[in-house]
């Protein structure tokens, strides 16, 4: 069974590999044995190009850019956080 090679160039990193699931095929970056997932940036282009046929769960190589190393917020915040005072609670008894 063949299927027409969606456009993802564009899209966001996940939203394309979603749709390229959705359509029967298999996303990966330029290169399959990166510890990083493709889940950040954004497509900038992919091969094969978008309406060619292929055979349902080919691989669609797809580049991204924008996705820095997808490890997350790190601290220190800036600015930074309010610092607070601890207080005594006081529950009524006693």
């Amino acid at each position: 069974m063949t299927v027409v090679v969606p456009n993802f160039h564009g899209k966001q990193a996940l939203d394309a590999w979603l749709a390229g699931h959705d359509a029967g095929l298999l996303l990966q970056g330029p290169d399959p044995d990166s510890p990083h997932p493709l889940m950040n940036g954004v497509v900038v282009a992919q091969q094969p190009a978008a309406g060619t046929r292929a055979e349902r769960w080919d691989v669609v190589t797809v580049w991204v850019e924008g996705g820095g190393d997808g490890s997350g917020v790190r601290e220190p915040r800036r600015p930074l956080p309010e610092r607070r005072e601890v207080t005594k609670y006081y529950d009524g008894c006693g």
